[in-house]
């Protein structure tokens, strides 16, 4: 089954122009309005080359309609027909083209740079509002591939579509000259046009199709690569690891294919342009001269005309290559962006959350799919300021459980309720910021130990980061080591051990003083030593500060304090009778 989604695995065609949505439509008129002045300036300067070889003198009686315009234009100014004037023109025209020309270029590069900006920007700030439900569907490796070489692409196709529309502009005031010097040369211009763009179009659809070859697979490989490097432990210690470099390597020759045939037809288009115009252009020249018996300067001049129009169109069909080579990226952001925004966490309920009394569990049933139910008419009252453990064997839904106090999944029939309120009339965020979560699966950011606990928050000062290390059972390692607080983690905490990456979590928890403590096999890495003094310190919490706690452990030492222990077999909730008593053991 692939992991690709169905919008870049099996994306329709889609208009192009809508890539030029990404950009404010103010800015895009900006550089419409400097690449539609840019060619009516080259324009004009193109155009003045017919009458200045009329007032030269190498025509003598012949005057086309291009001429008299651009000389009655010249009388309204009340301009003499002077070759310095109309040089001035000439020259005026191409460097107005050039500035103006310069002046879009620099609008399109901060659109460029602003299009990848933009888009990473909208991703991170969409996967970041996103339910808990549409992570654990996704591979990270997607999301990785959108926010580096995907988003760069995006660019690509902004610059590329631009590009495409300077070049068909410019080439529509080239026919317009035509149009105004001869018909008969507009019509050559088309004929030439359409010949070459029909010749070559078959070498787009051919660098197209590669292109998408090309980012399904980088897509998929990354994605691959993303997992493998995760879980790449296991796999070395157990010599499992060489099935992935088979995979790999078939990736990689598939994108080598289609890169060698993108670059192929790429190059190809470009090369027999040249020629084609070449021919046509000679053809053109020899009837002009043989058939018509027009003029040599004339000639000349219509036949640059006709050289910049056709050569206009090659250089459109080019960026329209450049656009199918980099618009999967651009495609591949968007609809992750729209997929991603569609999995919006709604924060449905508004009241301020209050927890003084009890959190009740009243008929919770859930489950991921209909086949299989997790929890069933699951019933509990957890009163504030007491230790409950909850336990189990393994799969029958414990963290699933948290997962429901939490607000990350919503229960298919009975509610949770805080102090008598229903978690769905709570604000969600407000709720989960009085816990502290220390999940089953540990995970470090690649950062020092004080942004590990803070999450970079500038709020807790170092002595109230330290106070949580020493209830966390941490202290004494991390003021070991030589930078204390600022030693970095490595990635995903793997500089230290187990239970020390366990600690520095619980640590995490506890820094923003919680009322609600929840802990997933939090000390199942921990010696028992280390283990009781975690307890000890939460014991301490629970009775000086109130801090109600829910762990999740088959550890003696939890069930050995807590006031209530509950088991969860089957999907059922029982209550279990505590082992001693909560009070003798926190004594």
């Amino acid at each position: 089954m692939s992991l690709l989604p169905k919008t870049l695995a099996e994306s329709p065609s889609r208009p192009i122009w809508r890539i030029a949505a990404a950009i404010p439509l103010r800015r895009n008129l900006r550089v419409f309005a400097c690449i539609v002045l840019a060619g009516l300036f080259e324009g004009i300067g193109i155009a003045t080359l017919l009458p200045l070889i009329a007032v030269l003198g190498d025509t003598g009686s012949r005057m086309n309609k291009l001429s008299k315009l651009v000389l009655n234009t010249l009388d309204t100014l009340h301009l003499p027909h002077d070759p310095v004037v109309l040089l001035s023109i000439i020259a005026g025209g191409m460097l107005l083209k050039a500035a103006l020309s310069l002046l879009a270029l620099r609008q399109v590069g901060r659109a460029v740079a602003d299009v990848g900006s933009n888009m990473r920007l909208n991703l991170i700030e969409a996967l970041l509002q996103a339910r808990w439900s549409f992570y654990v569907r996704q591979p990270v490796g997607r999301f990785s591939n959108a926010l580096s070489d995907e988003s760069s692409r995006a660019g690509d196709a902004y610059d590329a579509v631009t590009q495409l529309f300077s070049q068909l502009i410019q080439a529509t005031v080239y026919l317009l000259i035509a149009a105004i010097a001869s018909w008969q040369l507009a019509l050559l211009a088309i004929v030439v046009s359409l010949l070459m763009v029909t010749t070559l179009n078959r070498f787009l659809v051919v660098a197209k199709r590669n292109a998408k070859t090309q980012s399904r697979r980088l897509q998929q490989m990354l994605s691959r690569l993303t997992d493998v490097l995760v879980g790449i432990k296991p796999m070395k210690a157990m010599s499992r690891h060489a099935r992935f470099n088979v995979l790999f390597l078939e990736d990689l020759s598939v994108i080598k294919k289609a890169a060698r045939r993108q670059v192929f037809s790429k190059h190809t288009n470009r090369a027999l342009q040249e020629p084609i115009l070449a021919m046509c252009l000679a053809l053109g020249i020899y009837m002009a001269l043989n058939v018509f018996h027009l003029p040599v300067g004339e000639v000349m001049v219509m036949s640059l005309l006709l050289a910049k129009t056709v050569s206009t169109v090659g250089k459109a069909q080019q960026e329209l290559q450049n656009v199918n080579a980099s618009e999967h990226g651009y495609w591949a952001v968007h609809d992750a962006i729209n997929e991603t925004r569609a999995q919006r966490e709604t924060a449905q309920g508004t009241r301020a959350p209050s927890f003084a009394r009890d959190i009740e569990f009243r008929d919770v049933s859930f489950s991921f799919d209909s086949d299989k139910t997790i929890i069933q008419q699951a019933s509990c009252v957890l009163k504030a300021g007491e230790i409950v453990t909850l336990t189990g064997p393994s799969g029958t839904g414990k963290t699933t459980l948290v997962d429901l106090l939490l607000g990350l999944h919503s229960p298919d029939r009975g509610e949770i309720l805080v102090d008598g309120v229903s978690l769905a009339e709570l604000d969600i965020k407000r709720w989960r910021a009085l816990t502290g979560y220390v999940p089953q699966e540990l995970m470090l950011f690649h950062d020092s130990i004080l942004t590990n606990v803070t999450l970079g928050e500038t709020e807790y000062p170092r002595e109230q980061v330290e106070q949580a290390l020493r209830d966390a059972g941490a202290w004494d390692f991390v003021c070991s080591l030589p930078r204390g607080m600022d030693t970095i983690a490595g990635e995903r905490g793997t500089l230290f051990s187990g239970g020390q990456r366990q600690r520095i979590a619980v640590a995490r928890a506890l820094v923003h003083h919680p009322k609600l403590l929840v802990l997933d096999e939090a000390t199942s890495a921990l010696d028992p030593v280390t283990e009781a003094l975690i307890v000890k310190n939460v014991c301490t919490l629970a009775r000086e500060q109130g801090l109600t706690v829910l762990s999740i452990s088959h550890h003696p030492a939890w069930v050995a304090v807590a006031d209530r222990v509950f088991s969860l077999k089957q999907g059922q909730l029982i209550e279990e009778t505590p082992q001693r008593g909560a009070a003798v053991a926190r004594a």
